[in-house]
């Protein structure tokens, strides 16, 4: 699932590559195109001839702006933007295609259908699904802010990071890495925090997207639709070594989801 870093070096590769540009060409799997919240036939028209305005990201959305329109892209689990030239051979999950004036294509695919695509015009934004609902921005939300919300959440900090109404931007495997970072166990209840520990929790999330956002532009042979994450500290780390103290990785499985942490240096 692309989080917070991925999406925030991805709107960085995008933008100059899309501003200004004309979309020349828009094509739609038949069988796909369940996954755009417009129908098939007036999502191509509408989109046909556009240029592109501006690349944005609010929490886990991607949100292109459009002549005036925007068109909103939450990839889920499996959905990727992958940036080729128009003779590039097309992926079998390959939801939507735009062909740009240059021959260039913007396509998203998507290998477990859930990703969700929505056109909509100015002031529509907060009628898609999650939106109104999202938090702060997890990469730039302050202390003061994040201490006052927190309370308002009780539960598990794995489940607390996740939730986008609480701070928008991290899944599965970001929450692993900041929790990791902060040494305090997944399931751990907010309520056993004391104030250095809440301090340091923050203090992750920071330093843990910001050096992600880091590791991911300095990959050699960066790629938009191919996810990378060798960086990683503990998660899908699982029976390997804590690079901090030693221990054995645990992981825990649920819903098809895995948690990884280090019994060694978590607490």
């Amino acid at each position: 699932m692309p989080e917070l870093p991925e999406l925030e070096v991805l709107r960085e590769y995008l933008t100059p590559r899309l501003q200004g540009q004309v979309i020349a060409g828009v094509w739609v799997s038949p069988k796909l195109s369940f996954m755009l919240r417009t129908p098939p036939e007036d999502f191509a028209r509408q989109l046909q001839g556009g240029s592109f305005e501006r690349v944005w990201r609010r929490g886990k959305f991607l949100i292109f702006d459009i002549s005036g329109q925007h068109l909103v892209v939450n990839p889920m689990l499996g959905g990727r933007l992958q940036w080729s030239p128009a003779s590039e051979k097309v992926a079998a999950a390959t939801v939507f295609r735009l062909t740009l004036q240059s021959g260039d294509e913007l396509r998203f695919l998507d290998t477990v259908k859930m990703g969700r695509v929505y056109w909509v015009p100015p002031g529509a934004l907060p009628t898609i699904p999650g939106w109104a609902e999202l938090g702060p921005d997890a990469l730039s939300v302050e202390f003061p802010d994040f201490a006052q919300r927190i309370r308002r959440h009780p539960g598990e900090l794995k489940n607390l990071l996740r939730n986008q109404a609480f701070i928008s931007g991290i899944g599965n495997a970001y929450s692993d890495e900041i929790l990791h970072a902060a040494a305090l166990l997944p399931l751990r209840k907010r309520t056993t925090l004391k104030g250095d520990d809440l301090e340091r929790l923050h203090n992750s999330v920071g330093t843990v997207l910001r050096g992600g956002i880091e590791a991911i532009r300095a990959q050699p042979n960066y790629e938009p639709h191919k996810q990378d994450r060798s960086f990683m500290a503990v998660h899908g780390k699982g029976g390997q070594k804590c690079p901090r103290c030693g221990h054995r990785i645990s992981e825990l499985t649920a819903r098809g989801e895995n948690t990884d942490f280090c019994r060694g240096c978590q607490h």
